[in-house]
């Protein structure tokens, strides 16, 4: 009785194991899109079975089921490897997991059936693990680790403990002796279930902060950015308009506004879908002119607008360079006529101008059509207009 008590007993840490699992496997149900969670809940189930059912077996048992088992193991580290590799967009290297996993299934049957051994099982079996476990390593790194330190810790845990399952069975026949099988095995299993809990808890917490961190950041970025242009919309500008406004050691500030001319008979003409591509081309052409500082947005429909941190001359100059690099391109339009853009450009110091200096620099705009398109119209001292 006593016995199987402790065998219940052993049986906790297995099932912690498949309850982590089919946790990332509910998290991964809600957030489609993130396999990597699967790969890691199939993982959790794979080494919790294996786990389990091994705690339950004897000596005699577990020679006899070593390559079933093993089997367990190995594909269960390969699908942690191809969690991890889909987190990172990186290969989980397949084949040379096919050739360790062989290698490793191969040595268990000799060990199991030709010369028994159970330490060289052991042996056999975590080297495998581990060099399982590390595959994509060597290309995430080269990828170049994200600054974030929930990131670098959930990296770094995953490559101590993939090291530490190839080295464990050797790090402990140093400190033992060998001759005590019984009691030396039931003391490494032990150690080894302990070690494995502990990694599974803290993989899974840092792998659910990670991916709660890109949820949320790509919430915002989806109610922060026109979907089309993948330009700022009109309230994330206002947003971020007005820390820049506000810092004292910035400036100055000037802000255009670009409407695409004729932009209806290009739907009208074209379709939409080449509407669409002409708002993507001019959206490109505003971002290659901006600097770090600088907001660029779409406000709906064919309307642009820029927050330039530089003077009205300056401004001016660039909103002619971009007017100069869309007319030059007759490939925009299928009939091969120049497509031209108006801007509207007004200074501004502070973000309880901003309201005002929108209306401004829309009515500037508004002139500008009206004179005939194509044209960049420019706040000046005084209220005089200057029209080129």
């Amino acid at each position: 009785m006593p016995i199987l008590i402790d065998r219940l007993f052993l049986l906790i840490i297995p099932a912690c194991m498949l309850l982590l699992g089919a946790m990332l496997a509910g998290c991964w149900r809600v957030q489609r899109r993130r396999f990597h969670l699967l790969w890691v809940a199939a993982s959790y189930a794979l080494v919790g079975s294996a786990l389990a059912w091994q705690s339950l077996m004897s000596v005699e048992e577990l020679q006899r089921w070593a390559v079933v088992t093993g089997m367990l193991y190995l594909f269960g580290a390969w699908s942690f490897a191809r969690g991890l590799a889909g987190y990172y967009d990186v290969s989980a290297r397949p084949r040379l997991g096919l050739l360790i996993g062989a290698v490793v299934l191969l040595a268990l049957y000799y060990y199991s059936r030709v010369e028994v051994s159970l330490w060289m099982r052991m042996l056999w079996l975590n080297a495998g693990l581990g060099l399982m476990q590390l595959l994509p390593a060597a290309r995430i790194l080269r990828r170049q680790l994200p600054a974030g330190g929930l990131e670098r810790a959930m990296y770094w845990s995953y490559v101590v403990f993939a090291l530490n399952t190839s080295i464990r069975p050797i790090l402990w026949l140093a400190v033992g002796s060998k001759g005590q099988d019984a009691a030396f095995f039931s003391s490494y299993w032990l150690m080894m279930l302990a070690t494995t809990m502990l990694f599974a808890l803290l993989f899974a917490m840092l792998l659910l902060a990670n991916t709660v961190r890109d949820t949320m950041t790509a919430l915002r970025a989806e109610r922060n950015m026109d979907p089309l242009t993948n330009l700022l919309n009109r309230r994330a500008f206002q947003e971020a308009a007005g820390p820049l406004l506000r810092d004292p050691q910035r400036g100055p500030w000037t802000l255009l506004i670009g409407d695409i001319d004729h932009f209806k008979r290009i739907n009208d003409t074209w379709g939409h879908a080449h509407g669409d591509h002409v708002l993507q081309t001019v959206a490109g052409a505003l971002t290659q002119q901006v600097r770090g500082d600088d907001l660029v947005a779409r406000f709906g429909g064919e309307e642009f607008v820029l927050l330039l941190r530089t003077d009205l001359a300056s401004a001016e100059s660039i909103a002619q360079r971009i007017r100069m690099q869309l007319s030059e391109n007759r490939q925009l339009l299928p009939d091969g006529d120049r497509m031209t853009i108006s801007f509207g450009i007004a200074p501004i110091t502070s973000p309880t101008e901003l309201s005002a200096t929108l209306s401004r620099a829309d009515g500037l705009l508004y002139q500008a059509k009206q004179a005939g398109r194509d044209r960049v119209y420019v706040a000046r001292p005084l209220n005089e207009i200057q029209t080129t």
